[in-house]
């Protein structure tokens, strides 16, 4: 059997045509599209607190897991010490993984790959195991963002969503790059809750944390992640990029 040609559906499935070998005759079969995400630890050798770092990176990992396992192909996972990988057939999700884990290792930064394709192995649970078009693109996407300073960068979508979401993204980052470590601790204790509340775990005065919120632009970056999100709802259900 013998690929012969390749055409995306809006559906978000691949139909890839097949040759056979009686009569040249084709037939489509479908592949299913996925979304890989990698994110590399930016100058993880060089960090002085190393250890502590990962071990905030692996409780972020181990929450988002236990938070999205219904919506994860495979759980995401820690390799080579200083690299997280994941796959999701629900692109939204990418969205919590890239906000959540960066929010984890704060002031560290993560260097962040998208890819959009199909898988060329059988899925599994280890995501290390896995590899296809939609990793390629990833790894492709996250060396883009560390070679050009950027936070996030994407393979495989289709044009000009591909583009609109890295853009989008790198101005988040770009707001999120000027945080001090006390609007980092307090954006984190804020996200899905009440100042009130916030006040109250941080010891502070709640005007205190209104204050640390709107130096951080925390309602922009509220805004800015929802469009993303929607980006990403939206690249499902059309075709990938050629």
């Amino acid at each position: 059997m013998i690929t012969y040609n390749t055409s995306p559906l809006e559906s978000g499935l691949n139909v890839v045509y097949h040759e056979t070998t009686q009569g040249g005759l084709l037939f489509p079969v479908q592949q299913r599209t996925y979304f890989a995400v990698i994110g590399d630890l930016v100058g993880s050798r060089e960090l002085d607190d190393r250890a502590r770092v990962q071990a905030r990176l692996q409780e972020g990992i181990r929450a988002l897991n236990e938070a999205l396992s219904a919506r994860l192909a495979a759980p995401l996972k820690l390799t080579a010490g200083d690299e997280v990988q994941g796959l999701t057939q629900v692109p939204e999700v990418l969205a919590s993984v890239v906000f959540d884990l960066s929010d984890a290792v704060f002031p560290a930064q993560i260097s962040w790959g998208l890819g959009r394709g199909p898988l060329a192995t059988d899925l599994g649970d280890d995501v290390s195991l896995l590899d296809g078009p939609c990793f390629h693109r990833a790894r492709d996407a996250v060396e883009t963002a560390k070679g050009t300073s950027r936070w996030l960068a994407t393979g495989g979508f289709r044009e000009p969503e591909g583009t609109v979401l890295a853009g989008l993204m790198n101005l988040i980052g770009a707001i999120r790059s000027d945080w001090t470590p006390r609007q980092a601790e307090v954006v984190r204790a804020a996200r899905g809750r009440k100042q009130i509340q916030v006040a109250g775990d941080l010891e502070v005065n709640r005007s205190t944390v209104s204050r640390t919120l709107s130096a951080a632009h925390y309602a922009r970056i509220l805004e800015g992640e929802e469009a993303a999100r929607a980006l990403l709802r939206a690249s499902s259900q059309l075709p990938e990029s050629s």
